[in-house]
């Protein structure tokens, strides 16, 4: 009998759960690190942080492109992103935000940089190059600008005093640091575990985790610690896996401080679970929800950036 379960995010945002069920689990990852017994679900004790900061980034393709070099044609885009961060103290508020714009051309061609003119000021694209050929390598490259000013906000942050971070999405693992920034994906897009240790994640309810797991470099060596956590009680037209993120940590912390990590974020997460109203609910947390809108508002009007755009390269063909 064929059993039907539904995933709750909007369709036009693709599924929380995209893993391929019958992918083999990536062999670099260990799960008793923790401990040995994954047969119940681990419900951390203890008040949430009080204090937290939420960092997350919005990018957006301004025009696409297609540029001639010798002969060559290659893919390319003018795109924007933006990054900034949400202080959770009690109340919430907008702190430190920053917007970056790119030209990006693949095949290996280096362009110049580009001002234009837009309404009363003027915006500059940095001359961004990507080695590939492939049409979507453009924008893989513009998200990746993004990622790593995501990632460099969130050191900011922790050098300024900042006693947590959660950054939206996966970190960039093989870094070295031990600063408590906390990674959560709310996409399942591989496995790491074998069944038997995945068949727990369908068993967490609100506020409870899987013990943590490492991560392993191709060397074998750890690159960083990982876990499951549960944000809202799992209602029943969902699939097992709807509302749960993955969380990690780089491998500096050391698993000790991965453990109290751990803890203090599955329980903190629940309180900050996605809006009924939100396309990506439950994962897609409220403070970044926020900060995303927020943050489209910074990278300025996209009619009027595009318009810049054309007539840009309308007056290169004077």
């Amino acid at each position: 009998m064929v059993v039907l379960r539904a995933d709750p995010w909007n369709p036009d945002y693709g599924m929380g759960f995209e893993a391929p069920p019958d992918e083999t689990p990536l062999p670099r990852a260990d799960p008793f690190v923790e401990t040995t017994d994954w047969s119940t679900p681990l419900s951390p004790a203890g008040d949430a942080p009080s204090d937290v900061w939420f960092v997350d980034g919005v990018r957006r393709v301004e025009l696409r492109l297609l540029a001639e070099d010798d002969g060559r044609t290659v893919p390319g885009l003018f795109g924007s992103h933006a990054v900034g961060a949400v202080h959770c103290d009690g109340s919430a508020s907008f702190g430190e935000h920053r917007v970056g714009r790119a030209l990006v051309l693949g095949g290996g061609v280096r362009p110049d940089q580009v001002a234009v003119r837009c309404g009363e000021g003027s915006i500059a694209f940095a001359a961004v190059t990507d080695p590939s050929t492939d049409p979507n390598r453009p924008l893989l490259r513009l998200q990746e600008l993004m990622r790593a000013a995501e990632n460099e906000l969130a050191a900011w942050l922790v050098g300024g005093g900042a006693p947590l971070v959660l950054a939206d999405g996966p970190l960039r693992l093989g870094e070295q640091g031990d600063s408590p920034v906390v990674g959560v994906v709310k996409r399942f897009v591989r496995r790491y575990l074998e069944p038997e240790q995945e068949s727990l994640i369908g068993l967490l309810g609100r506020g409870q985790r899987t013990p943590v797991f490492a991560l392993h470099d191709r060397e074998g060596a750890v690159r960083g610690y990982s876990w499951y956590a549960r944000l809202v009680d799992l209602v029943p037209p969902w699939h097992d896996h709807a509302g749960v993120v993955r969380c990690e940590v780089r491998a500096g912390v050391g698993l000790r401080q991965a453990i109290v990590l751990s803890d203090a974020v599955t329980v903190l997460l629940p309180n900050f679970a996605g809006r009924a109203s939100d396309p990506r609910t439950p994962q897609n947390l409220a403070p970044v929800a926020g900060l995303e809108a927020w943050l489209r508002h910074r990278m300025g009007d996209h009619g009027m950036v595009r318009r810049s755009l054309v007539a840009w390269l309308m007056s290169k063909e004077a």
